[in-house]
């Protein structure tokens, strides 16, 4: 990675394409593509700092930009929309604002679609698409993590494998586009390995089911486990919408302890 300044990286692939792009006169339209994503990044950015985030770096990949934060747990699912969603609602408003102020040149109609593609590939519920991230969100405080991960992932496959038949009907009819191949190529390998955002959204999710407590009234649900269990496992089970006592039973099947569901949160918070 080369270094630009305090908060910029661009990857070596992605300097030898513009180096490509200069000699093959599509410099302009590389920079426009580059123009459009980092907008996208720019509006997360701006979103996370008013919410008290701080930034750590912004790098230029060769299939995109990517923000990365120095702490990523919010404290509310609210405010966590608002930072995924912060993104494609500003190339849907940049694209508005070309349509109705800028004279239609062959440029300013390429960023323009830039900016309608990019808006609409973000809305996709497909890992890690900012679209996808907010249905996580919404699913993991409904069912928990673990299953939100899970039902995210067979979405995402499900989807790339709609692309992928797309693709493929386009390349019979003489019609192959190498933007979709990118594409499927990008979400796959994401799919796979990003993960990261899995385990900072377990620990975010601990911090939700935490605090539902000042919440009115939710259901009491009892667990009965043995000596040997897993709390992690148990509590990816937890969801926001209910409330858990773990009776631990010994080895004469007697109950030995009864815990709550906060200090099962507490162990694995504290945990180091």
């Amino acid at each position: 990675m080369i270094k630009i300044g305090k908060f910029f990286y661009i990857h070596y692939t992605t300097a030898l394409l513009f180096v490509i792009c200069w000699f093959t006169r599509r410099l302009e339209l590389l920079f426009l593509s580059y123009l459009t994503v980092f907008l996208h990044e720019a509006a997360h950015t701006f979103t996370a700092y008013i919410m008290g985030l701080e930034p750590s770096y912004i790098a230029f990949f060769p299939f995109g930009v990517n923000l990365r934060l120095k702490r990523k747990i919010i404290y509310s699912i609210s405010d966590e929309i608002l930072l995924y969603m912060s993104g494609p609602l500003f190339n849907a408003v940049l694209a508005l604002f070309i349509q109705i102020f800028f004279e239609k040149t062959a440029y300013f109609r390429y960023f323009y679609w830039n900016n309608i593609g990019l808006f609409l590939f973000n809305l996709l519920p497909v890992l890690p698409m900012d679209g996808a991230m907010v249905l996580k969100r919404i699913l993991s405080d409904r069912i928990g993590s673990r299953l939100a991960e899970k039902a995210l992932k067979a979405i995402s496959v499900f989807l790339i494998f709609i692309i992928v038949i797309f693709e493929i009907f386009l390349a019979l009819n003489n019609s192959f586009n190498f933007s979709l191949i990118f594409a499927i190529i990008f979400l796959t390998a994401n799919i796979f390995t990003n993960n990261e955002k899995y385990g900072i959204n377990f620990a975010k999710e601990l911090i939700y089911i935490k605090e539902k407590c000042k919440k009115k009234c939710v259901k009491v649900i009892p667990y009965l486990v043995d000596e040997n269990y897993s709390e992690r496992k148990l509590a990816e089970n937890f969801n926001a919408s209910k409330s858990y006592l773990v009776f631990k039973k010994n080895k004469n099947g007697k109950i030995s302890e009864i815990l709550s569901e906060e200090e099962i949160i507490d162990r694995l918070l504290n945990k180091k």
